[in-house]
C-alpha cells in the first residue's frame, strides 16, 4: 500500500482542521502523561512518531525550548495544522510513515510514540525501526489504547467493521511481547483509564545494545 492511499492518511486529512478542539480533552490527558515519562535534561534529539498538529512538539518547547525535535506524520493536512502553529526552536516537520527511512539510524536520545500504534499495519517492523532510530541507550516511550479494557475491546470490534484506518489495538501483555522482540528493555509500563471509552497502556523503554537471539 502506498502512503497516498493509506486509509489512515484519509481520514487524518479530514479530521486535521479541527482535531486539536475536538479531542482536547484526550490530548491534554495523554500527552500530559507521556511529557511525564520523560526524562529531559532539555537539550535532546526527539523523534515524535505520527505528530499530527504538533500538539506535543508546542509543549514540549515551551518547557525545553533548546530541544532538537523532528515530527513524522503520514497526513499532510495535520502536518499543515502542525507548521501553523510557527513553534520556535529547533523543530522539523517530515511526511512519511511510521517505519519511513526519512530520518537516519542512531540519531535520537528519544522516540515517542503516542495513541497512533493501533494504525500501523506492520507493527514489529515500525518497531524495529524505531529502535534503529535511537542511538546507544536511547529511550522509547509508546502510549496506546489497551485492549485489556472491556470497552476498548468493543470499541476495537466496532472500529474494525467501520473504520478501514483502524488496525488493531493490543493488550499490555502482547504490546510488552513486541517490545522485548524488537530489542527493547521496558523499563516501566501502566495502565490507566483516559477519556471514556479509553483505557491507556504507557510503556517506557530502552534500546539494548545487543538484539537477542532466537532460538530455532
Amino acid at each position: 500500500m502506498s502512503a497516498s492511499s493509506d486509509p489512515a492518511r484519509a481520514a487524518y486529512d479530514s479530521l486535521a482542521a479541527g482535531f486539536d478542539r475536538r479531542w482536547r480533552e484526550y490530548i491534554d490527558l495523554s500527552l500530559s502523561k507521556v511529557i511525564e515519562a520523560l526524562s529531559l535534561t532539555g537539550n535532546e534529539r526527539i523523534l515524535d512518531i505520527a505528530c499530527g498538529t504538533g500538539e506535543l512538539e508546542r509543549r514540549l518547547i515551551a518547557l525545553h525550548p533548546r530541544l532538537h525535535i523532528t515530527g513524522i506524520d503520514l497526513s499532510p493536512k495535520m502536518l499543515a495544522e502542525a507548521r501553523a502553529k510557527h513553534l520556535p526552536g529547533d523543530v522539523t516537520w517530515l511526511e512519511g510513515e511510521a517505519s519511513s527511512s526519512l530520518v537516519a539510524d542512531d540519531a535520537f536520545d528519544v522516540v515517542i510514540c503516542a495513541s497512533s500504534f493501533h494504525y500501523f499495519r506492520r507493527p514489529t517492523k515500525c518497531l524495529n525501526s524505531f529502535r534503529r532510530h535511537l542511538a546507544a541507550g536511547g529511550a522509547l516511550v509508546l502510549l496506546d489504547w489497551c485492549d485489556d479494557y472491556w470497552m476498548c475491546k468493543l470499541c476495537s470490534l466496532w472500529l474494525r467493521l467501520t473504520d478501514p484506518a483502524f488496525y488493531r489495538a493490543y493488550t499490555a501483555r502482547a504490546c510488552r511481547s513486541m517490545l522485548l522482540e524488537a530489542g527493547f528493555e521496558v523499563v516501566h509500563a501502566e495502565r490507566f483509564r483516559a477519556r471514556w471509552p479509553w483505557g491507556l497502556m504507557l510503556f517506557v523503554c530502552k534500546r539494548r545494545a545487543v538484539m537477542p537471539v532466537s532460538v530455532t
